[in-house]
């Protein structure tokens, strides 16, 4: 268990920057993991940073673990989940965490939503999702800088960290590689 810390000057119970580099952390619960090759099923991760991919029923690789990667990332330095959708009345929990998904990162461009397997179960047309019609627009910037009180020069390098872990098609997405080099990790 990692409590939850805060990059930023927040002050409170928060870790120092200074205290990042003393950080133990312990791999727990890897009841979904599966060889890479040898998918055993189309449902992987835990919900709130489960890849867009695995919501909706496509072929997913370690790009995957990427987007699960920018959601821990954000979950750390906040405390709060980035994604932590919630069924409703007439949707369920992965209607509502593609929605939230789209508040967050922008409309899905239709040739990625539509080559899914799965994807007549969310959209009723390019752009529309089939049960959930008000989305919300949010910002990264918007939810660190002004909700969350960060410091204007440390919203975009880890703005930038995100995004790049969050990229929509898989393939475009950063690997694992390309995170470690980021600069948002290497910043002193």
């Amino acid at each position: 268990y990692l409590p939850p810390f805060h990059l930023g000057g927040n002050p409170g119970n928060q870790l120092e920057d200074s205290d990042l580099m003393n950080i133990e952390v312990k791999i727990a619960d890897l009841g979904s993991a599966c060889w890479t090759y040898k998918p055993f099923s189309k449902e992987i991760q835990t919900q709130p940073y489960r890849a867009l991919e695995v919501l909706l029923g496509l072929d997913y690789g370690t790009p995957a673990d990427i987007w699960s990667t920018g959601c821990l990332a954000f979950e750390m330095a906040t405390g709060e989940c980035l994604f932590n959708p919630q069924p409703g009345k007439y949707f369920s929990r992965d209607d509502d965490h593609v929605a939230r998904i789209i508040e967050l990162l922008g409309r899905i461009p239709p040739q990625i939503a539509f080559s899914w397997n799965k994807s007549t179960k969310f959209f009723r047309r390019p752009g529309a999702l089939l049960r959930i019609s008000r989305l919300i627009p949010r910002s990264l910037h918007a939810i660190l800088a002004d909700r969350l009180k960060w410091r204007k020069h440390e919203v975009p390098p880890f703005t930038s960290f995100l995004l790049s872990a969050l990229r929509y098609a898989p393939e475009k997405r950063a690997t694992a590689a390309q995170c470690l080099q980021h600069a948002w990790l290497s910043a002193p």
